[in-house]
């Protein structure tokens, strides 16, 4: 055979070509309770990593996973830190282009208050316990309308719920423009905005800002730990580390595609054209 006609089998995922490397993420239930920190190792033990949860379709992913364990809390892989930083309530990665999270505007912070107030323009922060006007972000409308003033005193943990069960999400402020449009809507009054701070990191190091607290939690505690229960339609709650629990890891796997392609080939595999070409078979094998 003509080394110019030799086809061979292309390990896409060993090769990495950017175009086809893809993470599948899936989730396994471990029914054996361990605490915290022995699930975190069971997982890491077996190249995987306690659960990291990113929006709501993973969240009904995993209530389907342990519907037959609807009364179990499960360990997942957010833990208390240590290290505290601002973030925003709506996590939506594509809502905020480059620089967009990190906008702030205070006037005046305390490092023992963790959630934000806006008043006037300026930014201050606020403790658990304070009863705000909110202002919420409504995704579903246009211009101004899209930041609802709610005028009932909450928390800032109750008002994230409202807003997320009636529009979007508390208001998160991305640029000057923006905080200038949410000042405008609220006219003069001090209300909370959608930043708070907090000091829980996913065991994997991803950075993930979804979080899905029962109302009667809202950030972690030192030497706590989160659990998702069933009894609160997976919603989170917080535990000692070193109670014991069934857990969640997430067992991301490569996915393998095998193509054949020309030895001349080889080295064009990042030309536009060979990509295309390789998508083409890829897509008639499946068939």
């Amino acid at each position: 055979m003509n080394a110019m006609e030799w086809m061979q089998t292309l390990l896409i995922s060993g090769l990495c070509i950017p175009s086809f490397c893809a993470d599948y993420r899936q989730h396994c239930l471990i029914e054996t309770p361990k605490s915290w920190f022995d699930a975190q190792s069971y997982c890491r033990e077996r190249g995987y990593d306690l659960a990291t949860i990113d929006d709501m379709g993973a969240m009904k992913s995993l209530l389907g996973l342990s519907a037959d364990k609807a009364h179990d809390e499960l360990w997942i892989g957010l833990h208390y830190g240590g290290h505290k930083e601002w973030r925003w309530s709506l996590a939506d990665k594509d809502f905020y282009q480059e620089g967009g999270r990190k906008y702030r505007n205070f006037e005046g912070s305390s490092e023992t208050e963790m959630f934000v107030r806006q008043h006037n323009g300026k930014w201050y922060t606020g403790g658990i316990w304070t009863q705000l006007f909110f202002i919420c972000y409504d995704g579903n409308r246009k211009g101004g309308e899209r930041y609802v003033l709610v005028s009932k005193a909450m928390s800032w943990t109750d008002a994230q719920v409202y807003c997320r069960s009636t529009h979007t999400d508390l208001v998160s402020i991305r640029n000057p423009e923006e905080n200038q449009a949410v000042a405008t809507a609220i006219d003069e009054l001090n209300v909370w905005i959608g930043l708070f701070k907090y000091g829980e990191h996913w065991s994997d190091g991803r950075n993930s800002s979804f979080r899905l607290w029962s109302p009667d939690f809202g950030v972690l505690l030192p030497q706590n730990c989160a659990v998702m229960t069933g009894r609160t339609s997976g919603r989170w709650r917080q535990r000692s580390c070193d109670e014991l629990h069934p857990f969640l890891c997430t067992c991301t796997r490569k996915r393998v595609l095998k193509v054949k392609v020309r030895l001349e080939d080889i080295q064009e595999l990042n030309d536009p054209a060979m990509n295309t070409a390789i998508l083409n078979q890829v897509s008639h094998n499946s068939h």
